[in-house]
């Protein structure tokens, strides 16, 4: 089942793709040596057409806010831009791990969702976080957990413990990493003004 950021991120980057290349098709053919060629039911654009008229920018230029508008939507889009570009890469991260020569394949995220689920169902535990990301034939593995306040992290440790010896040996010949934050819920109350 693909995941809901990827879809989105298809769906955008499809879109985006479209209206720049109809944009680039409809600007090439506006010309009039092409223009004539072009089927009727074409958009044809006139010669002298233009999207701003030169006063039309004149004034926005005169207008003290549209330089900075222009300069921080620029920045903005470019920042976005890179910000899902590094998303993606994702320093060398992969989703997928094949396990055997035969083309057994684990998925990080299938892996992580089972172990937030089997560290939740520990008793004692609050709530618990895990993320698995592979890198070069290794497994990373980051669970932060969250006690109950009155449970000990003696016992509870010694299951987490448990839990990942099982994920290292689903995951042969994968080496994995493991790192366990535990921390625990405040034996305060609340304090009402």
């Amino acid at each position: 089942m693909e995941q809901p950021s990827g879809t989105v991120n298809r769906a955008a980057l499809a879109t985006a793709g479209l209206v720049l290349l109809s944009a680039g098709i409809w600007s090439a053919t506006a010309g009039a040596s092409v223009a004539d060629r072009m089927p009727g039911w074409w958009p044809k654009a006139d010669a002298d057409a233009v999207w701003v008229s030169a006063g039309r920018l004149a004034e926005l230029r005169d207008a003290t806010w549209w330089v900075p508008a222009v300069v921080a939507a620029t920045t903005l889009a470019a920042l976005l831009c890179l910000l899902w570009a590094a998303s993606r890469i994702g320093g060398g991260t992969r989703p997928r791990v094949a396990l055997t020569s035969r083309g057994a394949v684990l998925r990080t995220r299938a892996l992580a969702d089972l172990l937030t689920r089997r560290t939740s169902a520990v008793p004692g535990v609050a709530h618990s976080r895990v993320a698995v990301r592979a890198r070069r034939g290794r497994l990373y593995v980051r669970a932060h957990v969250r006690l109950t306040a009155d449970t000990a992290p003696n016992g509870v440790l010694l299951t987490l413990a448990a839990l990942m010896e099982e994920a290292r040996a689903a995951a042969a010949p994968c080496r994995v990493l493991t790192h366990v934050r535990i921390s625990s819920r405040s034996h305060r109350t609340a304090h009402v003004r």
